[in-house]
This record gives C-alpha cells, sequence and structure tokens, in this order.
C-alpha cells in the first residue's frame, strides 16, 4: 500500500465530518425555520402592528377574508414615522393571553411530529394593544397562520346599526335565550328552544340569584355572532362537536363572549328558529 493510498482513509473521514456537519446545519436551519413558519403568536403581533400602522396591503395578506382591510381600515392618513417606532416596540413587546385551545374540526390536539399542526387548525389569543382589550381567532390554511377577523367584520356592523334596527331572526333567539338566562327567567328560557327541551340541561350550574350587574348582560347583548362555514366542525358545552347542517333547517352559531368562545346549535321549528338545549352556566360564570 502506498502513502496516497494509506492517507485515503483520513481524507474519507474528514470528508464524512464534513458532510455531518453540513447536515446538522441544515436540520437546525429548517428546524428553525418550521418552527417560525408554525408560529401563530408572530402572526398575531405582524397583524396588530399592520392594523395600527394602517398597512391595508399587509393586513389583507394576514387576515381572512381579506376584505377586512377595505372594511375597517377606512383611515388612510399616512402614519408618522415617530408613531411607526413606537407602534413596531409596542408589538414586539406584545403580551398574548390563549384563551382556547389548539382545536381540528372541534377536537383539540397537539402538534404533529414536526412540532407543526395541520391546516384547518383554530387558537385564539387575547392581547391588550395600548391598552385596547382585543380577542384574535387564528386559522391554519394552506400551511400558513392568519387571522379570522370575521368576529371583527361582525363587531362593525353591530357598530353601524341604528339603535331601532334589529338583529336577523338567529342572532335575536341567541340573545334573547341568553338575557332570559341570565335573568334565570325559565318560561322565557323554556320558548327559545325546540320542543321538548330539558331545561334541567340549560340551568345546570346556574347561580342561587340572577347576576346583579349589568356586565354579564352587556357581554351577551354585544357579542359577536358568526355563523359556521360548511367545513367547519365546532366543540358544544357539552363535548360534543358540530356542524352546520346541510339542509336550511340547522345551523352553527359562534359568539365571543368577552374572550370566551360560545358555540350554539339552532333548528326551524315551524318556521323559526330555536336554540339546542347545552349548559351555557360554565362560560357565563367565568
Amino acid at each position: 500500500m502506498n502513502a496516497g493510498s494509506a492517507r485515503r482513509p483520513g481524507r474519507i473521514m474528514k470528508l464524512i465530518k464534513g458532510a455531518s456537519i453540513l447536515v446538522a446545519a441544515a436540520t437546525v436551519i429548517v428546524s428553525a425555520q418550521s418552527r417560525t413558519a408554525d408560529n401563530p403568536q408572530a402572526v398575531v403581533r405582524d397583524f396588530m402592528r399592520a392594523v395600527y400602522a394602517r398597512d391595508i396591503q399587509r393586513v389583507k395578506d394576514l387576515a381572512v377574508p381579506d376584505n377586512y382591510a377595505l372594511e375597517v381600515l377606512n383611515n388612510k392618513e399616512p402614519v408618522s414615522k415617530a408613531r411607526l417606532a413606537e407602534i413596531d416596540t409596542e408589538s414586539k413587546s406584545l403580551k398574548l393571553e390563549q384563551t382556547e385551545p389548539f382545536r381540528c374540526q372541534g377536537k383539540p390536539l397537539a402538534p404533529g411530529a414536526n412540532g407543526a399542526y395541520p391546516d384547518g387548525t383554530t387558537v385564539r389569543y387575547m392581547t391588550a394593544f395600548e391598552g385596547n382589550l382585543t380577542v384574535i381567532s387564528i386559522v391554519k390554511r394552506s400551511g400558513r397562520w392568519l387571522v379570522d377577523a370575521r368576529w371583527w367584520l361582525k363587531m362593525k356592523e353591530m357598530s353601524l346599526r341604528s339603535d331601532d334596527a334589529e338583529p336577523d331572526e338567529k342572532e335575536l333567539v341567541i340573545k334573547t335565550f341568553l338575557m332570559n338566562l341570565l335573568r334565570m327567567n325559565r318560561s322565557g328560557v323554556s320558548r327559545t328552544l325546540i320542543p321538548g327541551a330539558d331545561l334541567d340541561v340549560v340551568f345546570m350550574g346556574a347561580p342561587r340569584v340572577p347576576e346583579p350587574s349589568d356586565v354579564l348582560y352587556e357581554l351577551a347583548l354585544d357579542m359577536p355572532l358568526v355563523e359556521a362555514d360548511a367545513d367547519e366542525a365546532y366543540q358544544l358545552p357539552s363535548g360534543k362537536v358540530v356542524k352546520r347542517g346541510a339542509g336550511a333547517n340547522e345551523t352553527v352559531l359562534v359568539g365571543l363572549y368577552g374572550p370566551s368562545e360560545m358555540v350554539f346549535q339552532l333548528r326551524k321549528v315551524d318556521g323559526k328558529w330555536r336554540v339546542v338545549p347545552e349548559s351555557y352556566y360554565g362560560i357565563l360564570n367565568r
């Protein structure tokens, strides 16, 4: 064996070690990128910065439906550099509180082996940007976390209603149900439920006396309600997972009662919408 042959194993080992280092480095980079790409909190911070900076294009890129930017960000005056610096600082240090677990098709789930969640996963956070308390809904679509702005759009629609305007029938029956529930008015609650409903289910966990302050009533009246899309599933307080019915006589509405999600299943009976009984006091009493 000549000297060149004797040195070859050493060269091969160096090449193998060098390749291993490159592979390890590449793995670290890919893992870091995966964590960044699957980080809904980063999307929340980016979105809040874009909203306050009036960056319409960035908001359109981060929110669904994308008409949110045009519907809500109607103030197109440019933001000063000093103000942008304040917004940047605030958004980077923004504290987020997760108010709902990660769910897919209504069921809680853990991330996959690569630390990522599948498309269709949802989560909610509560934050206070410059003192303004906000609940932000997030959904994953086509591998990206996006802000689901439907509840914000609903709140804007509600704010534009005239004082004498009534909500649609579905919203009205849900809020009438909740107001009577908070007042512990059993006959009033019964009138909003489907026939044969068990009132004991609805009043499970009820307090001994009605809430004396107006806070809970105002939360119920101000609650934005969004009708679920046909491909969405949500979990009722009982744990049952429901979807909007294929026909026109059954549907699901999702409200934000303060920071808490509240899901309602409705059925049309004799031409009128009625609430399917569930126990909501666990949410009302939080």
